[in-house]
């Protein structure tokens, strides 16, 4: 029988012992899993709710947003984003195990129509609806995960890693949390690049001659050609999916003309 030690000093090793045989293995080295004759990525080791809900905490999120976990597990970083923090959330996870169980948790709290669990790999599966990504990896996986996150996410989205970096990105923060046994780090990111709205010809005519909800008017009066979706959002406390869908609005009644992407 094999036994899992976390090491109280580092979460990057973890200590193997079978009868009076001892080693302490890398799991940050791509050797490791081999070792384990693993067929997944990343082991389940469940995030500590306290730094779960910080991880939250520090990618602000809102109301409305929709948060993408890379891995169930259990499913507490969706079931938390959901219930504490109104958020639309889904995770991704390819252990069938790991599936069902958060699927059950999912129903038993009435969660169903606010939390989206999905069986399969999150190489696989599209990205790009997320305003906030949370992963709890590998470097080695971080590294594999980035050109797809960084061709799938939109410009301003945040993404959370718990314990491992993202390589060649600049953090935002880096916050260090203790709690009970261990210490742990957070790592913020934001995705790069604006989206800049261009009007329909002069929008200050245009405006006196149309009726909008409130909200569409003050996003409209915002939008010059050169402020970006993040900056109105900024300005309107809006967040920026809110303001991405009153601009789809405002395209479809011809008085915006397209969404320029600059990354």
């Amino acid at each position: 029988m094999v036994k899992f030690l976390m090491n109280d000093s580092s979460p990057y090793f973890v200590g193997f012992e079978e009868d009076d045989y001892a080693e302490e293995k890398d799991i940050n080295n791509p050797d490791f899993f081999p070792y384990l004759n693993m067929p997944y990525d990343v082991p389940f080791v469940p995030t500590p709710e306290v730094v779960v809900r910080r991880m939250l905490q520090l990618a602000n999120v809102r109301r409305g947003e929709h948060v993408y976990d890379l891995g169930c597990g259990d499913g507490r970083i969706v079931i938390m984003a959901a219930r504490e923090f109104g958020a639309q959330a889904a995770c991704i996870e390819i252990r069938k195990d790991l599936y069902e169980q958060t699927l059950r948790r999912v129903k038993d709290l009435g969660l169903e129509d606010r939390v989206r669990v999905i069986y399969g790999n999150f190489f696989e599966e599209d990205l790009s609806d997320a305003d906030v990504v949370t992963m709890y990896l590998l470097t080695s996986v971080n590294e594999r995960i980035k050109p797809k996150l960084e061709r799938e996410l939109k410009p301003g989205v945040r993404v959370v890693s718990h314990d491992f970096e993202m390589p060649g990105w600049k953090p935002l923060i880096v916050e260090d949390l203790y709690e009970e046994w261990r210490s742990h780090k957070v790592y913020l990111y934001k995705i790069p690049g604006l989206e800049i709205p261009i009007p329909v010809g002069e929008l200050k005519n245009i405006i006196k001659n149309v009726k909008l909800y409130e909200e569409h008017m003050k996003v409209l009066e915002l939008i010059d050609g050169n402020r970006s979706i993040e900056e109105i959002s900024n300005k309107t406390q809006l967040t920026m999916r809110a303001v991405r869908e009153i601009i789809s609005d405002l395209i479809k009644q011809g008085l915006i003309n397209e969404v320029k992407v600059i990354k």
